[in-house]
């Protein structure tokens, strides 16, 4: 539900200071305003509170990480492209099979990445 300001309510209400604390912390936590956490938590299960950091942190380490590989397969590439006279054949045939494995898991990864990231968004 999107509201505009003009249509919300100011409402005051008296809660003990470690209910406070409690409010701020998680709002803070999840990087969002009080009022928007005590929406979040009045709509119950239509809105579920998620703590993306630690997502988004893992995915930014796997974007990394591959990176690095496809770097590592680059150099590989190259050395085997200088040195192709004194590699045999069946390193080239074997290299095409773990590469297209390689692919299809680097592809499938990302979809399932950018799936998490649009659920997330």
């Amino acid at each position: 539900m999107k509201d505009n300001a003009s249509n919300l309510k100011l409402v005051a209400f008296r809660i003990h200071p470690t209910q406070e604390a409690q409010i701020i912390a998680e709002s803070k936590r999840l990087n969002i305003s009080r009022s928007a956490l005590v929406r979040r938590l009045l709509n119950g299960a239509e809105a579920k509170i998620i703590d993306t950091t630690g997502i988004l942190n893992a995915i930014e380490k796997i974007v990394s990480e591959q990176a690095r590989v496809n770097n590592n397969i680059n150099q590989l590439a190259k050395h085997a492209n200088t040195y192709r006279d004194r590699i045999s054949p069946q390193v080239f045939r074997d290299h095409k099979v773990l590469m297209t494995k390689h692919l299809e898991y680097r592809d499938f990864m990302n979809k399932v990445l950018k799936q998490i990231y649009q659920i997330i968004k």
